[in-house]
């Protein structure tokens, strides 16, 4: 737990607190899906509690801090980029809002998100949907056609058997 010292007394900082400030600071890059937890945090989540500091472990020391992160990315992302750019803005958030000198951001990928966008879901569906009417458009027309009575056939059937008498 940090303690920065005032004249006014002492502020006591959870480290719960830092990895809040730290699992914010990730997920507000673009790319990162979501964070990963375990066991404790996936009964949290299951009891209605959102749990703000999943997939987030800090070491905090009097004036330093040590944050590990496990991550999972979109699918498409530069998974290098995303992660450095993780690395900035968490070290600049738990500076700026704690105090605290981060030494170390240590980004963990643990997945790939590989679930379309909700647009790309919509605009799927819309081209199924579509193939889908044109196929039942084509089946009624060979239907309609099978129906249809030819003339041709029996009129050469009955020619060729006056022939044939």
């Amino acid at each position: 737990m940090y303690q920065p010292a005032h004249d006014y007394g002492s502020v006591h900082i959870a480290d719960e607190v830092i990895a809040i400030i730290a699992g914010l600071a990730a997920t507000e890059i673009e790319g990162v899906k979501s964070m990963t937890g375990g066991f404790g945090g996936g009964l949290v989540e299951l009891l209605g509690k959102k749990n703000l500091s999943k997939g987030v472990k800090v070491e905090v020391g009097e004036k330093e801090a040590k944050i590990d992160l496990y991550l999972v990315i979109e699918y498409g992302a530069v998974i290098h980029a995303v992660a450095t750019k993780v690395q900035e803005n968490v070290k600049k958030a738990v500076e700026g809002m704690a105090g605290l000198k981060v030494v170390e951001v240590n980004v963990f990928i643990t997945g790939i998100d590989t679930h379309m966008p909700k647009e790309d879901e919509e605009e799927e569906e819309e081209e199924v949907k579509e193939e889908t009417e044109e196929g039942q458009e084509e089946q009624k027309e060979e239907d309609t056609k099978a129906k249809k009575p030819k003339k041709g056939k029996k009129e050469k059937k009955e020619n060729e058997e006056k022939k044939d008498k």
